[in-house]
Parts: structure tokens; C-alpha cells; sequence
């Protein structure tokens, strides 16, 4: 009956309840509780089941190209801060191949860092509601953040000064 009254406009239903006894009444108000409550507990099982969704679509949605492009343009802006800090601090004036070189292995170490932090193989396994993070970590790295292991002169640094005579200018 309770189907049939929230059917009917508000005229007839009145009608209707006037024809009503109590007890008839207080049954379709249980009815309609129940219902209420059923329609309740879909809703949850349905918001639950949207979230549990929500939740593996985030650990699978990995940053975009313009993230990926954003990281990259940070990272190589600050090798190339970092690397002319370093030369500065050693007193040595780079070739542009060693300064190169040089700037790479930052790129190379703020790539590692980067991945470290956010637990994944590749930075591109970001995940893109994490991008924003990555962006602060990534502008957040200073030169000290690396330690003198990391930024000791490569082999290939080493290479390159000898095959310059030591003239490092």
C-alpha cells in the first residue's frame, strides 16, 4: 500500500489515510521504514563498491606526458644549478664536456632520488595524484642532499680531465 500512496498526489493519499485505522496506519509507517532502511543500506553497499573502485583506479592512473615533461624540466634546471655549484665549491673551472658530464650524473641522481622517495622503477610509475608531491620534492632537493659518495668525479669525469690534459678550462 505504501507503493500505492507515493503514487497518488497529495489529495488522494489524505483520502485515503482518512480511511485508515490507527493500527493500519502505524503498519504503512513501519512499512515505509523498512524500505527507507533497505534503500539505505543499497546506498552504502553501492558508495562502499565506488570507493573500493576509486581506490584501484588511483594505484594504477600513473602522471601524464605533461607531468612526465614537467619533472624532466625541473630536474634538468636544477643539474645544471647543481653542477655549476659544484664547480664552484671545487674551485675548478669545467670544460663544457666535463660540466656536461657533470650535469648528467645530477640528472642521474635527482632521477634516483626521486624514485627512492616515491617507492617506483621508473619515475613515469608516479602516481598522477602524487604529482604535485613530486614537483615539491624534486624543488625541495639542494645541492647538500647529495652525499660527497654521489658526487665524487665519475671514471668517466676522470676520462674526460685526462683527455683534457688536466686543463679543466
Amino acid at each position: 500500500m505504501s507503493k500505492e500512496l507515493s503514487k497518488m498526489n497529495e489529495k488522494d493519499a489524505l483520502e485515503v489515510v482518512k480511511g485508515m485505522t490507527l493500527e493500519d496506519m502505524m503498519i504503512e509507517v513501519l512499512s515505509s521504514q523498512k524500505q527507507v532502511k533497505a534503500s539505505q543500506e543499497a546506498i552504502k553497499k553501492d558508495v562502499e563498491e565506488v570507493r573500493s573502485l576509486a581506490i584501484e583506479i588511483d594505484k594504477k592512473v600513473h602522471i601524464d606526458d605533461v607531468e612526465a615533461s614537467e619533472i624532466k624540466s625541473i630536474i634538468s634546471k636544477q643539474a645544471y644549478g647543481f653542477a655549476k655549484e659544484y664547480f664552484e665549491a671545487s674551485g675548478k673551472i669545467a670544460s663544457q664536456n666535463l660540466f656536461a658530464s657533470k650535469k648528467g650524473q645530477f640528472i642521474r641522481l635527482q632521477h634516483s632520488h626521486l624514485k627512492h622517495h616515491f617507492n617506483v622503477t621508473k619515475y613515469t610509475h608516479i602516481k598522477h595524484t602524487d604529482a604535485e608531491k613530486a614537483f615539491s620534492y624534486l624543488k625541495s632537493l639542494t645541492f647538500d642532499s647529495f652525499s660527497l659518495f654521489e658526487i665524487r668525479e665519475t671514471p668517466k669525469q676522470k676520462e674526460i680531465i685526462a683527455l683534457e690534459k688536466g686543463d679543466v678550462a
